[in-house]
């Protein structure tokens, strides 16, 4: 249900944004996520790949806001008779805000979203898959070099359970059309 509401509000948002700011553009990303914390230990240090789509909305000044969805798989971890891989699933929002004062250059991003956990174990015995919904933040610095041509890094944090913080640093690469 908290997914369902989330994603009404984030399509909400972006209808809206489409009546006030300049035309939207839409894009692709490539991920690559280092592991950090609990995540870390759990996927023994092993980066992970993902990819997105995002939608950009200009609203002059330096300022942009930008939905997007984000798919992330950490390599299997096979133990001395189990088998353990994570992954994620992410919907959220991002502000950006550009030094120049227009979409081109060095920025600063912060984020919010609803990350979809899925863990899996396997040994012998047994099959676990453990899926959580949570919450996540981000905040990072990017570039973009041209009208098409990004890259960023940005930390993100979700807690999957009190004991358990699955943060990574990633890094992208960003095409928009």
């Amino acid at each position: 249900m908290k997914i369902l509401s989330l994603s009404t509000l984030a399509v909400l948002a972006a209808s809206t944004l489409s009546l006030q700011a300049e035309t939207p553009r839409y894009g692709v990303q490539g991920l690559v996520n280092i592991p950090l914390g609990d995540l870390k230990t759990y996927v023994d240090n092993n980066p992970g790949i993902g990819i997105g789509v995002q939608g950009t909305f200009d609203l002059g000044d330096g300022h942009m806001l930008r939905p997007r969805v984000d798919y992330g798989l950490y390599q299997q971890v096979n133990l001395a008779t189990a088998k353990q891989k994570a992954s994620f699933l992410s919907l959220g929002g991002d502000y950006l805000y550009f030094i120049a004062g227009k979409p081109e250059g060095l920025y600063f991003t912060a984020g919010l979203s609803a990350v979809r956990w899925t863990f899996q174990y396997e040994d012998p015995s047994k099959n676990l898959t453990n899926d959580t919904t949570k919450f996540g933040i981000s905040a990072g610095i990017g570039y973009q070099w041209n009208y098409n041509l990004g890259t960023e890094v940005r930390w993100l944090h979700s807690s999957v359970s009190s004991g358990f913080k699955a943060d990574s640093l990633q890094a992208a690469v960003t095409f928009r059309f």
